[in-house]
Formats: C-alpha cells, sequence, structure tokens
C-alpha cells in the first residue's frame, strides 16, 4: 500500500467514465489519484490538466508497472476491458473495472478465473446499486415476503435520431447487445441486487428504430452527429428491447430497455411487488421511494439518513432535502470498494466478477431467445452468485 490507511490509484481511460472515476476517487479521503491513461500521450495530457491529476501517460502498462500504485480503474471502452483487466490482475494490482466486465460470457468468464487466482481486491461498476434509496429497498425487502412480480425500465434518447453517432454502435468495440448490453445490463443487476435472487430464465424481442445509420467520417469517443454528408452504415444491433423474466424462486418480471423513447433522458425504473407492500424507485427521482399498502394509505419516503435503515443511511452524506444523485452513488461505489482494499473484512456491496459474468450469460440469453423466440434458461445462473 503506499501508506499505512492510504491508497494510490490510477485510472484508465479518459472519456465520461474515467472523468467520473476520477471526480469520485478525489472525494474520498486516504485515496490519491496518482495518474491518468488514455489513448494517447496527448489525450491523456489534457485530462491531466483538466481534473488536477499529477502523471499523465499514452500507455497504460507503465501504470501497471510502477509499484507505487495500488488501485487500477479501468475506464476504457469495451473491447479494452479483456485486455487490461487481464493486464492489472497479473501484475497484482486491486481492480476495478467499468462494466461490461467483457464483451462475451466467454470472456468474463476468463475473468472470473483470473480474479480468483489473483491476489487483489476486484470488482465492477454497477453504480446504481449505491444510492441510499436502494440500500434501503434491499434492506426492505430482505426482511419481507419475497416479490411475486417486478416491473422495470431503462430509456433514453440519445440515438433517437438517424444521424446520432457513438462507438458504441459498433458491435466490433461494444459487443453484440447495445440497449441491453450498455442499460439493461443495469437494471439486470440491480433487480438481481435489490431482491437477492436471479434471473433464471427469459423470453426477449429486440428491434431497431433505424436499419442504417450516418456514420461521421472522423470519429470520437464521445457523443457525435453524422450529418448530411455522412456514410450511411447498416445497424447491427438493436435500438430496444421488451423482456419477460423469472427469477429463481419463481417471481415473474417484465423489462424494457430502449435508447430511443422521446424525451427519457436517463429513466431507470424498478416496481417490485411483495405480499405485504410495492416498492416504486425512478433514477430520475432517486430520493424518494414511493412504498404501495393496500390495507393503509401508501407512503412516500425521502432520502434522510435519520429515517433510513443503517445500511441506506451510511450512503446519504448530506441532510434531507439537499438533493444526492449520480455522481454521490459513484462516490459511494468507489469509497466502498476502497474500504474493502484497505481492510478485507470490509462488508462490501460493489458487484463481484462474478454478479457482472451472471449479468452477461442474461443479456446473452434474451438475444438467444430474440432469435429464437421462445423462452431460454439462463445457464448457471444461480450458481454464478457472487
Amino acid at each position: 500500500m503506499a501508506g499505512t490507511g492510504d491508497t494510490t490509484a490510477a485510472v484508465i481511460g479518459a472519456g465520461f467514465a474515467g472523468t467520473a472515476h476520477v471526480e469520485a476517487l478525489h472525494r474520498i479521503p486516504g485515496v490519491r489519484v496518482a495518474a491518468i491513461a488514455a489513448s494517447s500521450a496527448e489525450r491523456a495530457a489534457a485530462a491531466a490538466a483538466r481534473l488536477g491529476v499529477e502523471r499523465a501517460t499514452g500507455d497504460y502498462r507503465e501504470l501497471l508497472a510502477d509499484p507505487g500504485i495500488d488501485v487500477i480503474h479501468n475506464c476504457t471502452p469495451n473491447d479494452l476491458h479483456l485486455e487490461v483487466n487481464l493486464a492489472a490482475l497479473e501484475a497484482g494490482k486491486h481492480l476495478l473495472s467499468e462494466k461490461p466486465l467483457g464483451l462475451d460470457a466467454d470472456e468474463t468468464a476468463r475473468l472470473v478465473t483470473a480474479a480468483a487466482e489473483a491476489p487483489g481486491t476486484t470488482g465492477v461498476c454497477f453504480n446504481y446499486r449505491h444510492y441510499p434509496i436502494v440500500a434501503e429497498v434491499r434492506e426492505r425487502l430482505g426482511r419481507g415476503p419475497a416479490p411475486h412480480l417486478v416491473q422495470g425500465t431503462y430509456l433514453q434518447d440519445w440515438l433517437l435520431e438517424e444521424d446520432d453517432w457513438n462507438w458504441r454502435l459498433e458491435p466490433e468495440r461494444a459487443g453484440a447487445a447495445r440497449a441491453l448490453g450498455d442499460i439493461g445490463s443495469h437494471w439486470i443487476d440491480l433487480i438481481q441486487h435489490v431482491t437477492g435472487r436471479r434471473i433464471v430464465r427469459v423470453c426477449g424481442r429486440t428491434g431497431r428504430l433505424h436499419e442504417t445509420r450516418r456514420r461521421p467520417a472522423e470519429r470520437t469517443l464521445t457523443f457525435e452527429r453524422g450529418g448530411g454528408a455522412a456514410e450511411p452504415v447498416d445497424v447491427r444491433t438493436e435500438d430496444y428491447a421488451t423482456v419477460l423474466l423469472e427469477l429463481d424462486g419463481g417471481c415473474q418480471g417484465v423489462l424494457t430497455v430502449s435508447q430511443v423513447s422521446p424525451g427519457m433522458r436517463n429513466r431507470l425504473s424498478f416496481h417490485v411487488d411483495t405480499a405485504d407492500a410495492a416498492y416504486l424507485w425512478n433514477q430520475e427521482r432517486p430520493n424518494r421511494l414511493w412504498i404501495g399498502r393496500r390495507d393503509r394509505p401508501s407512503e412516500e419516503v425521502v432520502r434522510d439518513p435519520a429515517l433510513l435503515s443503517p445500511p441506506a443511511a451510511r450512503l446519504a452524506h448530506y441532510p434531507a432535502g439537499h438533493q444526492e444523485g449520480w455522481p454521490d452513488a459513484l462516490r459511494n461505489l468507489v469509497s466502498d470498494f476502497h474500504a474493502r482494499v484497505g481492510d478485507p473484512g470490509h462488508a462490501c456491496t460493489v458487484a463481484s466478477f462474478a454478479d457482472a459474468h451472471a449479468v452477461t450469460r442474461t443479456v446473452e440469453a434474451i438475444l438467444r431467445s430474440a432469435g429464437g423466440g421462445g423462452w431460454v434458461d439462463v445457464a448457471g445462473a444461480v450458481e454464478a452468485a457472487g
């Protein structure tokens, strides 16, 4: 370790995720962000200057070879996850990887095995687990009757137009699933986390709003518009999907995922029904939880540390009425992970490599179902529990 009670971190990747990780790390006492790596020395230097990081490099391997760096945050595009994660594990570093863990279940299975054989702490960034209200739902569901029905959505509109473009539209870089893999994976992990149950069977359909899109001639790692002169290219991944699902224990559910729903900026929501109560949470209103009742008035619980259960209250850092959101949930995730690095006995709720592998298997099962038109078992879903 860098020092008693301290850790030194390096972030690989200077895009949206890398920037968010650096900002979260700056908020955690006892953690120093020593370096950032990017696809070029110039891009890394610009990011380091913007984010207040002292060291920049265009070759992430320099950071893996540095004994003064304890923790690696892998925030690269999806197609680099396997390479960077394996290299970090082989270097003996603690590793926090952005999702997906790998491009497909073969890669994620390989990483689960590698992590089990490596000395460091590992985790995957499914950050929606780390909202105080989500922790409150998990705590209440753990004390009450089992859920019998789950419903949910993850809706966005950033790829609504034909000339909207991002590297996630390229299967070679992002994987065979887009809407399901990029945002549906978050909902899958979240519903498994709050219920404590794995998805074991799925029946899905996928669709596209645009069969072709206009891709800009010069592309970056950010969102961009193709423009009138851009070349038309065939779209090979889904814009939206609908999924029937079953959790272990028999709970049924339904999920809708879309990146082409007008006005939906980042609408992740879930609705869990039990015999005692229903729980409804919407990420765009993250500080409120609606609880439905039949035998008495329904209620709305607000994010107030004085009113939440201890596991949820520890994730709330400001008084009631002082709103906390996405960057604060990521800060909670990163803080939780680094606490486990410093204390292996720390009760950490960061998604494990096995959790991420189970999510990838579920996404692939949905794609198989959409291709064949029937129910598909998520092979090994229960055994993959982390």
